[in-house]
């Protein structure tokens, strides 16, 4: 399970055997199923029910002292699901300001395709190890989907001298494993907001912000340094050779030392 602030994530594969459950949680839950059934029932505390077998790109929402209980026999397939955790107090104080959120109520097995599409990509993230800024960006986004979560107040920009602070955090700690928390604090700013107004301001999230640094540090490093390719992914916050490879890769249309040979 990957932990951030307020949020935490996972993606779980199910035993092949009966099972049942019965769980109330202390986090709101929100969760894409892909799962196929040979028999099944759920049920929530509000008195909804499915005896649905078909899960595959199903949502469900829980939110948090709901009771959810239920039964499962799985087909013979990799049965799977992505669940997103988060502290419905510890957001709200996040978006009081300058933002309204409405909480539905709890659901089983629904479809909804802009929703569903955020969750494929945070499976995708959570399976791949990406950096905490994206997968973390890909949370914030899924609660909002889910809250509707909208601006109460004119778009705002950030300052010149907000982008100096922030450009001045992001070289001296490009290393580390930075987050959009990470990056909001700097400016006192809540995730919501801080992730709003940059994309207002920059026409960037703040993924691809710190991607795009990540990549020039790591091209002066080719052309002026010895270092190896792995000392390199190390020096400018790549989690993984590969991740480095396929982002420079993505960026440059080359590879690394591709890049580098042809520096001569």
């Amino acid at each position: 399970m990957r932990q951030l602030s307020g949020l935490s994530v996972e993606h779980v594969r199910l035993p092949d055997e009966r099972f049942e459950y019965k769980v109330v949680g202390t986090s709101h839950y929100l969760a894409l199923h892909d799962i196929e059934l040979q028999d099944g029932e759920a049920e929530l505390a509000n008195g909804a029910r499915s005896h649905c077998h078909s899960l595959a790109d199903r949502l469900t929402f829980v939110p948090a002292g709901c009771q959810v209980a239920g039964w499962s026999v799985p087909k013979n397939r990799r049965n799977s699901f992505t669940a997103l955790y988060f502290d419905a107090t510890t957001l709200v104080e996040e978006f009081r300001t300058g933002f309204t959120a409405s909480s539905p109520p709890p659901f089983l097995y629904a479809f909804d395709p802009s929703l569903r599409t955020t969750l494929e990509k945070l499976a995708n993230a959570v399976s791949t190890g990406v950096g905490a800024a994206y997968l973390e960006s890909l949370c914030l986004v899924a609660v909002g989907e889910l809250l509707q979560i909208r601006p109460s107040v004119s778009a705002q920009r950030l300052s010149e001298a907000q982008m100096d602070r922030l450009l001045e955090f992001v070289e001296a700690h490009l290393e580390d494993d930075l987050s959009v928390e990470d990056l909001a604090k700097v400016l006192d700013l809540s995730r919501f907001h801080f992730s709003r107004i940059f994309k207002t301001t920059t026409s960037r999230s703040p993924y691809q912000f710190l991607l795009e640094r990540r990549i020039r540090r790591s091209m002066d490093l080719l052309r002026s340094s010895t270092l190896s390719i792995a000392d390199i992914a190390t020096k400018c916050g790549f989690r993984s050779v590969p991740q480095f490879e396929e982002a420079f890769r993505r960026s440059m249309g080359t590879r690394p030392i591709r890049y580098r040979a042809d520096l001569g």
